[in-house]
């Protein structure tokens, strides 16, 4: 769960031609899924409302405890699997030492359910592309042009 401002810039830029997203339930996601329709992307993990207290939960309350799943991958890693390990220390790091800031573990597992609908959407060639279609679509809203607009009237008053 990343619920920050930085989500926003890149998932709205995502939509590549025939690029669906997949995204936690926060920010720029939450105003995407208004547009685009909830049936045109995959949202996973916890409510953005619930991250503080999650936070909370694993510095102060009863500790942090590894997804088991996400555990496996963090030995994989460890073992090379993924080439040097030392490359991913800081990721490995910040999840398992450092209280998880991202809730990465606390997401995994409905980040890979939602995998296992995607590969099942993804079965339905037709369905998959009136998704891509409209997906795409319908991210016109997000243009540079009307965001640049919107700020200057209501962010910058100029």
């Amino acid at each position: 769960m990343v619920s920050t401002l930085f989500t926003t810039p890149g998932n709205i830029a995502n939509p590549h031609p025939g690029g669906l997203i997949i995204g936690t339930c926060d920010g720029a996601n939450i105003e995407i899924t208004r547009e685009i329709g909830q049936e045109n992307i995959f949202l996973f993990g916890n409510l953005s409302e619930d991250v503080e207290d999650l936070r909370h939960q694993h510095l102060y309350g009863s500790g942090f405890e590894l997804n088991p799943a996400l555990r496996e991958v963090f030995d994989a890693i460890k073992r090379n699997t993924f080439g040097d390990a030392d490359q991913f220390s800081a990721l490995v790091d910040g999840i398992v030492d450092h209280g998880d800031f991202y809730l990465v573990s606390d997401d995994f597992h409905s980040y890979c359910e939602t995998q296992d609908l995607i590969d099942e959407a993804y079965k339905d060639k037709e369905g998959w592309l009136t998704k891509c279609i409209t997906s795409v679509a319908r991210c016109g809203f997000f243009t540079s042009d009307r965001c640049i607009v919107e700020y200057a009237d209501e962010v910058w008053s100029v």
